[in-house]
């Protein structure tokens, strides 16, 4: 419902069954930085059928490549020499075989595949030069939404996290009462004189103090939505 709105939607799947890996329009295999196949989906293996390597049958494509990357022997064509087994207590990423990645990623600069998104990819290029300027402006960051509508929606759900989470908020008011109560004892009755004005400096260099300690919270959110925003 999001994406028919016009909305880029970008999420992750692990291991995709079949059901969904065919409704895929366009795949991209990387391995060690480097693409290892880009192009329609239903092209996938087709290509890799042109290069020596065969899927099984009732195999599922997505861990059919998978095993091509990692140099899974059930995958590698039976003419395919070299290859290593993946050892299957490891992480996968630690099982690519350098040379395996390297032989693909070569026949995939080889491809027709690559010389079309090669050829793509330069008319657009071409087309963004003659438009942009050589002004700094073409380096700055920009947003879709202007700044006082980040602040609306950014101070909305801070608000919202606030009144669902009212701990800490009772808290740091409790205190702040209890910090008033204490300087406005201590300060009561300061008369209009020299040692008045004195008392009156000091007073406002504590509260000035304990408000910049006491906003070192607020960095709690910061480290909290880092995560999330990375």
């Amino acid at each position: 419902r999001l994406s028919r709105r016009g909305r880029t939607i970008i999420f992750s799947i692990h291991q995709p069954r079949y059901s969904i890996f065919k409704l895929f329009d366009s795949l991209t295999l990387l391995a060690l930085g480097k693409v290892l196949y880009h192009g329609p989906a239903k092209q996938a293996l087709e290509y890799f059928s042109s290069i020596g390597y065969e899927c099984e049958p009732f195999n599922n494509p997505a861990d059919f490549f998978l095993d091509i990357i990692n140099a899974d022997s059930t995958a590698v064509a039976a003419s395919k020499e070299g290859h290593r087994p993946v050892d299957t207590g490891e992480v996968a990423e630690d099982n690519v075989d350098s040379s395996v990645v390297d032989v693909l990623h070569q026949k995939y600069l080889n491809s027709s595949l690559y010389q079309s998104t090669k050829e793509a990819l330069g008319k657009v290029e071409l087309g963004q030069g003659s438009k942009q300027r050589v002004s700094k402006q073409g380096h700055e960051i920009t947003y879709a939404n202007g700044f006082l509508t980040q602040l609306y929606w950014v101070s909305k759900r801070s608000l919202k996290n606030l009144m669902r989470n009212p701990q800490a908020s009772v808290a740091q008011i409790a205190v702040t009462i209890i910090l008033a109560l204490v300087v406005g004892a201590i300060f009561f009755g300061v008369k209009l004189d020299r040692s008045g004005i004195q008392n009156r400096v000091g007073s406002l260099f504590f509260v000035t103090t304990n408000q910049c300690f006491s906003s070192v919270s607020a960095i709690e959110l910061f480290i909290r939505d880092k995560k999330l925003f990375v």
